[in-house]
């Protein structure tokens, strides 16, 4: 449920960190240089005076990445064991916020780099951790091991949407709302932990017959 709430916690203020603290404008401008003024259009809009201004919404989501990437990452990664290659993925994930907050005191382009690096680990995290359950559980309860993990999903995003939002407040309210970023890595990486210390002293569970 750690990992679940960090993951939801992008969903929740990516968009809203990119319009309130990016150089929007400047970002405009970057994407201008890449992919020409036609293609960039699409991610923008004109505000009041003429000025050019990424939307955080146009950008914020990873479906477009993973779209395009994800046979590509499960091919490389359909022989490797699933929990490794989950704590893999929030490992990039992780990176991925750290990349985000960085933008915020940096070039805002960078904000593309986190936003693509937490794509890549959501497309190795997700899939293979929902295999995993599945492996493991016996026939006649599959339903049940599945339901947990989403009963997992279901509170880690109630609970993102309360602490991390509010947590994004106090930060933006004493100038640094990029911190809001580097506390989500932290909560992470304490998951990939507790994770990896559990994995570890019980060991991995074994793939049930059918």
């Amino acid at each position: 449920m750690s990992c679940r709430a960090s993951f939801w916690s992008f969903f929740n203020l990516c968009a809203l960190y990119v319009d309130s603290n990016l150089d929007t404008a400047r970002l405009y401008l970057n994407l201008q240089s890449v992919l020409g003024a036609t293609l960039a259009g699409l991610f923008a809009r004109t505000s009041e005076g003429g000025t050019r201004r990424v939307l955080g919404e146009t950008i914020s989501h990873p479906g477009y990445i993973i779209m395009i990437f994800q046979f590509l990452v499960s091919q490389g990664f359909e022989r490797r064991k699933p929990i490794p290659t989950f704590l893999l993925g929030v490992l990039i994930i992780t990176l991925g916020f750290g990349v985000i907050g960085y933008a915020g005191v940096s070039i805002p382009v960078f904000v593309l780099l986190g936003i693509f690096l937490f794509a890549v680990g959501e497309m190795l995290s997700s899939p293979r951790i929902q295999e995993y359950i599945t492996w493991i559980a016996p026939r006649e309860k599959a339903g049940l091991y599945t339901g947990m993990h989403f009963l997992a999903v279901m509170l880690g995003g109630a609970l993102s949407g309360v602490t991390y939002t509010t947590l994004y407040g106090r930060f933006n309210d004493m100038g640094h709302p990029e911190y809001v970023w580097f506390a989500l890595a932290l909560h992470t990486i304490v998951g990939i932990v507790l994770l990896t210390i559990f994995t570890r002293t019980a060991g991995e569970f074994r793939e049930q017959e059918r």
